[in-house]
């Protein structure tokens, strides 16, 4: 939804708003700022050439059934990728993302589209109206609750459509862009991270000796306690922008003058007025991904169908908000196009997010890279070589930010070797989840992290700030966690 669409949260006088703008106007001093997002992507494509000239060459033995066989790494003839080849290799990375970037498009037009309708905003100015004797809190700490139920569910580069949620609310609240991230990304790709329907899901997929959906109980004991480290950050944060804008993590004002220019008495009685009609659309856009997750979860349609359920039921969805609001066909055609348009730069990203994985394969030095980081697991005790492997994935997850190819290059060649050293294979995956999922919300290589970024009108520097402390704090409840079940023993059982 277009900024013009947004109104100004009434209890922000005219007063403070100039108050907002002479500080701007008195900074002069010019913050460095990232290049734009698919600028950034080239950047990285070209650094990723590099490292194939530097780094050597090597490659793994492969068994019949092309399984990497440990202790088979040897130097092979440098090949390395140069630039003119690498560009050309951006028609590869878009074949590698081509379901991402459809579905990204399919929901995102859905999503938008029903964004597009203005129910919620409307329904947002009247929830604030109603509840601004309760403060900010109870909104954010709201839209975060249920964005971490969604991503206990549901994960995937589609779900960054739900930033466009936050970029509404804290327009509304007058916060910064980091927080429109903080209330949706950030929980969505944490719950996946560490959930039982997340990437440890994808692991047992790629290696099918551990039993789908094993270890629920004990993972979701696990996502609890994530929840928990990250919903008290996001409050402190919160807090902090609230009391203070000036202390925003934004290494720029601009965010603050755009608040500013906005008069408070923009808001007129219609914008908090809300029907029936409004109603049904803003539980359409809670409940579908709900009812999307409830499916994958019973059901499993998404092993019956494929992931083209996601376009069914997002499409569903469009269709009768539509409908509910007695909109013309050609009216929904362009309600799609609106809300597809803002996906359109995270399309781009994410195809040469997955270049970069290209041209470190054809550089043949992925088996390097992990060879060279997994020999240092010998000789460590069964909890040091579980918090190890979460290191490793967390570092080899910014060369290939993927799920599926972090533990398919990565479960082949470190399942023999924590084996023996006696870490087993639900713990091998939870390592693996937490490092190749919780990794992906500071890298700069995953496409859905950057698009997401746009999407919220942030730049990455900003976001790494915010992420930094947070992220630390995660590192050390991982830590606990993996030495924990290590010792233990735990094997899935609960």
């Amino acid at each position: 939804m277009s900024e013009s669409s947004t109104t100004s949260y009434q209890n922000v006088s005219s007063q403070n708003a100039n108050q907002v703008l002479d500080h701007t106007s008195v900074s002069t001093k010019k913050k460095f700022e990232l290049p734009h997002v698919l600028l950034m992507m080239l950047i990285m494509m070209m650094f990723a050439c590099f490292l194939t000239y530097v780094i050597p060459a090597g490659a793994f033995d492969t068994g019949k059934d092309g399984a990497l066989i440990q202790g088979t790494y040897h130097a092979i003839d440098q090949n390395p990728v140069n630039p003119f080849y690498a560009i050309t290799l951006i028609l590869n990375g878009g074949i590698q993302s081509a379901q991402t970037v459809t579905l990204l498009l399919f929901i995102g037009g859905a999503m938008g589209g029903i964004l597009y309708l203005d129910s919620v905003k409307k329904l947002t100015n009247y929830m604030i109206y109603r509840f601004e004797h309760a403060g900010a809190l109870p909104l954010i700490i709201g839209l975060f609750s249920l964005m971490a139920f969604i991503g206990f569910f549901v994960g995937g580069d589609q779900m960054i459509v739900f930033v466009t949620l936050g970029v509404i609310l804290v327009n509304r609240l007058k916060l910064d862009p980091i927080m429109a991230l903080a209330i949706t990304f950030l929980p969505l790709y944490m719950a996946f991270s560490v959930s039982p329907s997340g990437m440890a899901k994808i692991g047992q997929i790629i290696y099918p000796d551990v039993a789908l959906y094993s270890g629920y109980g004990g993972r979701a004991i696990m996502y609890v306690a994530f929840l928990i480290v990250t919903l008290l950050y996001v409050i402190w944060y919160a807090k902090r922008i609230i009391k203070d804008p000036n202390k925003s993590m934004m290494n720029t004002n601009a965010w603050q003058q755009d608040v500013a220019q906005e008069k408070s008495n923009d808001m007129v009685i219609e914008d908090r007025q809300v029907n029936w009609r409004d109603y049904i659309v803003v539980a359409l856009v809670i409940l579908t991904p709900i009812f999307l997750a409830l499916g994958n979860g019973l059901f499993n349609w998404t092993e019956k169908y494929g992931n083209g359920v996601f376009i069914t039921i997002f499409g569903i969805s469009f269709v009768l908000a539509y409908i509910v609001k007695s909109k013309t066909p050609s009216e929904m055609v362009d309600g799609f196009l609106e809300g597809a348009k803002p996906m359109l730069v995270v399309a781009f990203a994410i195809i040469m997010a997955n270049t970069i994985s290209v041209i470190l394969e054809k550089g043949q030095i992925l088996s390097t890279i992990v060879h060279t980081l997994t020999t240092q697991l010998d000789g460590s005790s069964s909890g040091i070589v579980a918090i190890i492997v979460f290191v490793v994935a967390t570092i080899f997850n910014f060369l290939v930010p993927s799920g599926s190819g972090l533990m398919s290059v990565m479960v082949p060649i470190l399942q023999p070797v924590t084996e023996t050293l006696g870490v087993n294979d639900q713990i091998l995956l939870t390592s693996l989840s937490f490092g190749g999922g919780l990794g992906n919300l500071i890298t700069p290589t995953l496409g859905a992290t950057i698009g997401a970024i746009a999407i919220a009108k942030a730049n990455f520097g900003s976001w790494f700030k915010f992420m930094m402390p947070l992220f630390v704090v995660w590192m050390i409840v991982a830590a606990i966690v993996l030495y924990v079940i290590t010792a233990i023993g735990w094997t899935g059982g609960m």
